[in-house]
């Protein structure tokens, strides 16, 4: 079996937590890829929880775990053993170890944002549709205000009909000529507001 290294979670509030229950809650957290010699021990009983209104960044080196624990949490990924919770503003609790596939795929869709490191357009189709592509699998039209604000903070507006090929990595993550840390994270509030 390897040895696994240290996964480091750091926290950096950014509004008032207003429920006395973090929103997502994984609790003793193992996963394993493989078995006897060749086995791996991708998370070895990690508890985390994130808290609203926080962004939290997961940092360790290559190999220590950081993309499994993220597709775990965000249920991407099964666990081999432990609980990954999702406590709701009215008081429920969704336990994400329990559902089924298509359980997962429409949580994934209603509730859940995942940021990828590539950007994952379809090439096929243009900026506009590949942004709403999500909200047309869910049959939900978009907010005005907040489409509005989307392609304005993206600076997207002229460059809806174009596609993936036809725009520069800079543009898709919103014209971040130097992506420092507080103006990627000023991008994601004005977008999760």
């Amino acid at each position: 079996m390897s040895r696994r290294r240290a996964i480091f979670i750091v926290a950096a509030v950014t509004k008032t937590e207003t429920s006395p229950r973090a929103p997502v809650v994984a609790t003793n957290l193992t996963k394993v890829y493989g078995a006897g010699e060749t086995q791996v021990r991708a998370l070895d009983d990690i508890s985390v929880s994130f808290a609203a209104g926080q962004f939290t960044a997961i940092m360790g080196p290559s190999g220590s775990g950081k993309s499994t624990l993220l597709h775990c949490v965000a249920g991407r990924d099964t666990v081999t053993s432990g609980s990954v919770r999702l406590h709701h503003r009215d008081g429920g609790e969704t336990e994400l170890t329990a559902l089924t596939d298509r359980a997962l795929t429409l949580l994934r869709r209603q509730r859940l944002g995942f940021v990828f490191q590539s950007f994952n357009l379809l090439p096929a189709l243009t900026a506009e549709q590949n942004i709403r592509l999500p909200l047309d699998l869910a049959g939900v039209r978009p907010d005005p205000h907040w489409w509005r604000t989307v392609i304005d903070t993206l600076g997207l507006a002229d460059r809806l009909r174009h596609k993936p090929a036809q725009l520069s990595g800079g543009r898709i993550a919103g014209e971040i000529d130097a992506p420092t840390p507080e103006r990627v994270l000023d991008r994601l509030r004005t977008l999760g507001a």
